[in-house]
């Protein structure tokens, strides 16, 4: 077993643990386990979907765009374009992206949060750092890499407890992998997504992310702030929307 994949199976307990902690937590208090694990569907959980779906949508065409304009990548037309396998991928980034999250945020985060008594800009810190260790094993990880993906684990982690559920970090965390690879044609976290079109790397690495995508470069990783600086004004207009900023959920009470 390589190191990288040492650290994934122990992160997946890790998730596991701290997730069975916060539910016997919520449950002894009365608490329904979905809405503590924010998979409860309300007014708003759409409009969250949308609008993460529609933030790192526009980051991601945003690195296609500078990208290009610095040289590091050109765009390679495919002979056909894969509308058919399209719902494929979509499938499959929707069902990976469903499944990070639970483990990530909503065990591992609201597990995290409960056991450090309410701090959660520290919950999220170490739980991202979890995230981006879990992509060790990917092909191509590099120190870059591991940076980018522990700054989308802060991303997801702060969208889960600030907004109250998970559908806005599912958003952007599924927007992000799928427009990246099956639409615009990057390789996503080292691997092949297929695409509309193909983005071939000139480099340097350290701009673009190299074979490993986005997330490992420069460029990528300046976007990450684009998205959180996005996110925290939607969450804004929100709150002002509101009449009372109502706490997320349960588990910040305990």
């Amino acid at each position: 077993m390589t190191l990288g994949m040492a650290v994934e199976v122990m992160m997946l307990v890790a998730a596991l643990g701290f997730g069975a902690y916060a539910i016997r937590y919520w449950r002894a208090r009365g608490q329904p386990v979905l809405r503590g694990l924010g998979l409860c569907w309300d007014a708003g959980a759409g409009r969250d979907l949308v609008v993460g779906t529609a933030i790192t949508s526009l980051a991601m065409l945003g690195i296609l765009g500078a990208e290009y304009a610095l040289g590091g990548v050109r765009i390679v037309p495919l002979p056909r374009l894969a509308f058919g396998e399209l719902g494929i991928w979509f499938a499959g980034k929707a069902a990976a992206c469903l499944k990070e999250e639970i483990l990530m945020r909503s065990l591992l985060l609201s597990g995290l949060v409960l056991a450090l008594r309410g701090r959660r800009t520290l919950a999220i810190l170490l739980s991202a750092l979890a995230f981006g260790c879990i992509h060790l094993s990917n092909p191509g990880a590099t120190p870059l890499s591991v940076l980018g993906n522990a700054l989308g684990g802060v991303i997801y982690g702060a969208a889960f407890l600030l907004g109250g559920s998970l559908w806005l970090a599912i958003g952007l965390h599924f927007a992000w992998n799928f427009v990246q690879g099956p639409v615009l044609g990057f390789p996503v976290s080292g691997m092949a997504a297929g695409g509309l079109q193909q983005v071939q790397d000139l480099g340097p690495a350290w701009l673009t992310g190299g074979a490993y995508g986005p997330e490992a470069g420069l460029v990528g990783i300046l976007f990450r702030f684009v998205v959180i600086a996005l996110m925290l004004l939607w969450l804004r207009s929100r709150w002002r929307q509101a009449s009372t900023r109502a706490l997320p959920f349960g588990i910040v009470q305990g």
